[in-house]
C-alpha cells in the first residue's frame, strides 16, 4: 500500500513538474514571438496547454498551472525577472480557468458528444474560448484598477486587459483541441477523430501564428511616435478580436466536419456489419435447417418403416435417439443464431436517454436463469448502491449484457462459475466487469467485436460485435482480459453516465 502511495506522490511530482516547465516554455515562445510594446499577447499558446492539461490529467495538475503560470508571466525575454504583486493572483485564476473549462465541458457532456449539432458545437467553442478563458484577465483589471492610476492608464489598463482575454481565447480555440488528440485523453470521440483533426488543426494553426508573426514584423518595421501608438493599439485589439471570430468559425467548421466523417465512418461500418449478420443468418441458420429436414426425414421413413412387418426395420432405437438428439442440436443453433439477429435489432434502439445499469442486470439475469439452472451454473452479482444512470438506451444496454452474460455461460459450462461487478470508476464512468470460470480466450486469439468471429457453441458470432455497437454507440470503451481468480475469461466495458 506505501508502495503504491509513493508511486502516486512521485507520478503528481513529475506531472506538475512537466506542467511547469511546458507552460513556462509556451509562455516565452508567446513572449518572445507574438509580443509588441506591451505586456498583451496576441496568441497565448500557454492557456490551450494548461486548459486541456486540467481535463485529460484532472485537477491534481492546478499546482503545476499555478506556479507554471506565475513564472511565465514573470519572466521576460528581453528583460529578465520582474516579480509583481498582480502575479501571484492571476497565477491562481489561471489555474481556476483551466478548471472552469473543464467543468463546463464535463457538465454539458461536451467531451462525449459528436458535436455535430449546431447548438452543442458552439456550446463548445464558447466555453474552451470566451467563456471559459475570462478570470484571469478580469483578475488582472480587478487588482490593477485597485491602484492609485490615471485616467490615460485605466485606459490602457483596459486595452491590455482585452488583450490578455483574447490571446488567452485564441490560444486555447486553436492548441486545446489539438492537444486532447495527443495527451492521454480516454474518451473514444477523441481518439476516433484524430484521423480527421490532425492536419486540419495543423494547417490552422500554422495559419494563425503565421498571422502574428507577419503582424508583427510589419510593427516593428514602424517608426513609432506617442499619437501612433494608442491607434495601433486599438487596431491590434481589433485584429485579434477578429482573429478569434474567425478561429471560432474555422474550427467550427473542421469539428463538424470531422464529426460527420466520422459519423459517415460508423454507417459504413453498420452497413458492412448488415451485411455479415445477413450472410450469418444464411449460412448459420440456412444449413441447420437443411440438415434438420434430412434427419427428420429419416425419422419419419423409419417410423413409417416400423408400420411395416418387424424384419422390415432398417433404424434401431439407438440410431433414431441418436438422429433425434442432433436434431435438437441443430434446433437449439437455430434458437440461439435467431436470440443474435434480434439483439443486433434491438442494440440499434435507443428508447432511452439513459439507462439503469442495475434494472439492466436484473432483467437480464431472470431471464437467462432456466439456463443457468439447467447447467447448474452459479451467479454472483455484485453492483454498488447508487449507481448513476448512464447515457444509453435500456433495450441497448439490455441486449448488451444479454450477450455478455450468454457468452460466460457458454464458456463456463456446467457446475460453472459467474460473476457481475459493477462500480462506479469516477464521476463519468461506470464500470462493468462480466468473469467466468470457463476457458478464457485462445493464446493466439482474442475476439475485439469488430468482426464476425467463428463460435464453437453453434452461434454465429454475432455476441462481441452486438456489444461492441452498443458501447461505441453511446461513448464507452470495452477490454478483455484473462480472470485471476475465476480462471476464465473477464470482459470489462466502461459507460459514460448520463449528464443533465
Amino acid at each position: 500500500m506505501s508502495k503504491k502511495k509513493g508511486r502516486r506522490r512521485f507520478w503528481l511530482i513529475g506531472i506538475n513538474l512537466l506542467a511547469i516547465a511546458t507552460y513556462f516554455l509556451l509562455a516565452m515562445l508567446a513572449k518572445a514571438g507574438f509580443s509588441w510594446q506591451s505586456s498583451a499577447i496576441t496568441l497565448w499558446p500557454a492557456s490551450g496547454f494548461a486548459n486541456a492539461l486540467v481535463i485529460t490529467t484532472g485537477w491534481a495538475i492546478l499546482p503545476g498551472i499555478t506556479i507554471g503560470n506565475f513564472l511565465g508571466t514573470a519572466f521576460d525575454p528581453n528583460r529578465g525577472w520582474a516579480f509583481q504583486a498582480f502575479m501571484f493572483p492571476v497565477a491562481i485564476a489561471a489555474a481556476a480557468q483551466a478548471a472552469l473549462i473543464k467543468y463546463a465541458l464535463i457538465r454539458q457532456n461536451l467531451l462525449n458528444d459528436s458535436l455535430t449539432r449546431i447548438a452543442r458545437l458552439m456550446l463548445f467553442l464558447l466555453w474552451i474560448g470566451p467563456l471559459g478563458n475570462w478570470p484571469a484577465s478580469i483578475t488582472f483589471f480587478i487588482y490593477q484598477s485597485g491602484q492609485q492610476n490615471p485616467v490615460l492608464e485605466q485606459h490602457q489598463l483596459l486595452t491590455g486587459t482585452l488583450f490578455w482575454w483574447l490571446g488567452d481565447s485564441l490560444g486555447s480555440l486553436l492548441f486545446l483541441p489539438f492537444f486532447l488528440l495527443f495527451l492521454p485523453f480516454k474518451r473514444p470521440i477523441w481518439a476516433e477523430r484524430k484521423t480527421y483533426l490532425v492536419r486540419p488543426l495543423l494547417s490552422l494553426m500554422t495559419v494563425l501564428v503565421s498571422a502574428a508573426l507577419i503582424e508583427r514584423l510589419l510593427l516593428e518595421s514602424i517608426s513609432l511616435t506617442p499619437n501612433l501608438l494608442e491607434p495601433l493599439q486599438n487596431l491590434r485589439l481589433l485584429t485579434t478580436f477578429v482573429w478569434t471570430v474567425l478561429t471560432l468559425g474555422v474550427l467550427g467548421l473542421i469539428l463538424q466536419i470531422a464529426g460527420k466523417s466520422l459519423e459517415q465512418e460508423k454507417l459504413f461500418v453498420r452497413s458492412r456489419l448488415a451485411a455479415d449478420a445477413a450472410g450469418a443468418v444464411i449460412h448459420e441458420i440456412g444449413q441447420p435447417l437443411m440438415r434438420l429436414r434430412v434427419r427428420l426425414e429419416r425419422l419419419v421413413n423409419s417410423s413409417k418403416k416400423d408400420l411395416g412387418p418387424r424384419e422390415e426395420s432398417k433404424y434401431s432405437n439407438l440410431e433414431i435417439h441418436k438422429e433425434s438428439a442432433l436434431s435438437l442440436e441443430e434446433l437449439n443453433s437455430i434458437v440461439i443464431n435467431t436470440r443474435s439477429i434480434q439483439d443486433l435489432t434491438l442494440a440499434g434502439i435507443r428508447d432511452t436517454d439513459g439507462a439503469d445499469l442495475q434494472t439492466a442486470v436484473s432483467r437480464v439475469s431472470a431471464q437467462l436463469r432456466p439456463e443457468l439452472n439447467r447447467l447448474d451454473q452459479d451467479l454472483n452479482i455484485n453492483i454498488e448502491d447508487g449507481l448513476p444512470r448512464i447515457s444509453s438506451g435500456q433495450i441497448q444496454l439490455q441486449a448488451a449484457i444479454r450477450n455478455l452474460l450468454a457468452n460466460a455461460s457458454n464458456a463456463a459450462g456446467e457446475n460453472g462459475v459467474i460473476r457481475i461487478n459493477a462500480t462506479a470508476l469516477n464521476q463519468n464512468y461506470l464500470c462493468l466487469a462480466i468473469e467466468d470460470s470457463g476457458s478464457g480466450f485462445e493464446a493466439n486469439f482474442t475476439p475485439t467485436g469488430e468482426k464476425r468471429a467463428s463460435s464453437k457453441t453453434g452461434g454465429m458470432g454475432l455476441g462481441l460485435m452486438i456489444i461492441r455497437r452498443v458501447i461505441e454507440d453511446n461513448g464507452g470503451n470495452i477490454s478483455f482480459d484473462h480472470s485471476p481468480e475465476l480462471g476464465g475469461a473477464k470482459i470489462t466495458i466502461w459507460l459514460n453516465v448520463l449528464t443533465t
